[in-house]
């Protein structure tokens, strides 16, 4: 099997606080367990094998996030566990050690890059499409993650899905990546960049549809996913806004945006007692207003709920459309000259 391999200075990696946050945890008899050692010398091993070279790039881009992002933290030393349970013990269900998790798509892979715009390490999980085929191009969904804890810091959000494992059809159909998007920042500045940052390192490893690009997001990554589509809307299929807290900036809230997404098909999807209801229907009005023919609208029984039901059927209905690019545009797409690179506060 062939894959476009990502250029990146992967190195010698060595994890860099062996013995800091405190003493270590004791393991089995009290003996200390060094996790940090351990976790490093099972993913060296495993880069090391003879396997899928996409795979190998995975262990690497592990090891390089945790390099760059170990602290010493205690949500690092959670995390650290996490990550050591996974890829040590065999009895792990859906083993991160075996390439059918990841082709089944109970795992993602790790796709890690060192940027250009400030030299730092970030990654994004990639999940694959069902009955994976790295000669054809596939769709690419991009899901950006709320306001979330567990993605404030490197070592959480990577090691979430390996603590997490996944059960879902959404987005079965193209590759979904999962941005770290440098954690919290709403989508601006160094945040933004990330986003397309990430796209790039994707399209550098697979074959990508140009024409059924899609994005999506919950809360704040709704927010995230308006902001960058306004300024972008020629790259994507459709948006997906999953009860986006679009107040965040009330200036990107107007007639002027929604002329900019008019020709972009959009959902929504929010509940009825969530407190960021009026802003979606706000924005849902101004697309209409533009002349926007392509449009949803739904509500459920709820809070700002999180549920895989409406993220599962987002995507049935985004996965409806292609954007309409000439020659030119899916050229230009494909050589990663993306609208929205350079950072903005």
């Amino acid at each position: 099997m062939r894959h476009r391999l990502l250029p990146a200075i992967i190195g010698i990696l060595y994890l860099a606080h062996p013995g800091c946050g405190g003493s270590s945890p004791t393991g089995p008899a009290d003996e200390p367990t060094d996790y940090r050692a351990e976790l490093r010398s099972a993913l060296v091993t495993l880069s090391d094998q003879p396997a899928d070279p996409l795979l190998q790039l995975h262990f690497n881009s592990i090891l390089q996030v945790i390099e760059a992002g170990d602290h010493g933290w205690p949500a690092d030393d959670q995390g650290i566990i996490e990550l050591w349970s996974a890829f040590t013990d065999p009895s792990t269900p859906h083993s991160p050690r075996l390439p059918e998790s990841y082709l089944d798509r109970s795992r993602p892979l790790v796709v890690s890059w060192i940027s250009p715009t400030d030299g730092q390490v970030s990654f994004a999980w990639l999940t694959l499409p069902v009955g994976w085929d790295p000669a054809l191009e596939y769709p690419l969904y991009v899901q950006l993650h709320g306001l979330w804890e567990v993605a404030q810091n490197r070592i959480p959000y990577l090691a979430y899905p390996f603590s997490h494992p996944a059960g879902s059809f959404a987005f079965q159909d193209g590759y979904l990546m999962s941005p770290w998007g440098r954690g919290n920042l709403w989508y601006r500045g160094i945040a933004e960049t990330d986003i397309w940052e990430g796209i790039a390192a994707v399209n550098a490893l697979v074959l990508v549809d140009a024409r059924r690009r899609y994005l999506c997001g919950h809360s704040m990554g709704g927010y995230g996913a308006w902001h960058i589509a306004v300024r972008s809307a020629d790259s994507w299929a459709a948006l997906g806004i999953h009860a986006g807290a679009l107040q965040y900036d009330p200036t990107e809230l107007n007639a002027a945006a929604a002329t900019a997404l008019r020709d972009l098909p959009t959902y929504f999807v929010v509940g009825t007692s969530d407190g960021l209801l009026d802003v979606n229907e706000m924005a849902y009005t101004l697309l209409q207003d533009a002349g926007n023919q392509n449009l949803a609208f739904v509500t459920f029984p709820g809070g700002h709920d999180y549920r895989q039901a409406d993220v599962e059927a987002m995507y049935l209905w985004l996965r409806k459309f292609e954007s309409r690019l000439d020659s030119q545009e899916t050229s230009r797409l494909h050589a990663q000259e993306i609208p929205g690179s350079s950072p903005r506060q």
